[in-house]
């Protein structure tokens, strides 16, 4: 299982903006602590923004911050949030139907299982859970 670059950078984000709470963040201050695109990381807060995770603020001394406690916010509602597939395998896809193995394969099955699996651990833990080995971000 594998998750695209999009929701690691929202992770981090979120795993960010949890280290420290008190404090408006700018999308340019955690694009150059983790040294990835300002302007990708752009598209990232707007969607952790759009799905309640993150508030925003305009203007002179505006910025970011989480928009619920690390506590409510379940690492496997963000995957579901930013990933736009699931598509474990080529036959998950009804645009790529033509494995010669269909309907017969049992692979595709084996995937749907491990896939919900997946998600069933990422929903155990939440936001609060993975800040408990980092201390600080500096």
């Amino acid at each position: 299982m594998q998750i695209t670059s999009y929701t690691d950078y929202a992770l981090r984000v979120l795993i960010y903006l949890a280290r420290s709470p008190e404090k408006q963040t700018t999308i340019t201050e955690i694009a150059e602590f983790f040294n990835i695109s300002r302007n990708h990381l752009v598209k990232v807060v707007h969607q952790l923004g759009s799905k309640g995770f993150v508030k925003t603020t305009r203007g002179k001394g505006g910025g970011l911050a989480l928009q619920r406690p690390p506590e409510l916010i379940r690492i496997g509602d963000v995957v579901r949030c930013m990933e736009n597939h699931f598509n474990w395998v080529e036959c998950f896809d009804p645009a790529q139907q033509e494995c010669r193995l269909l309907p017969n394969c049992g692979l595709k099955q084996l995937f749907a299982r491990a896939g919900i699996a997946y998600l069933d651990i990422l929903d155990s833990a939440t936001l609060a859970d993975v800040l408990l080995g980092i201390t600080t971000i500096d």
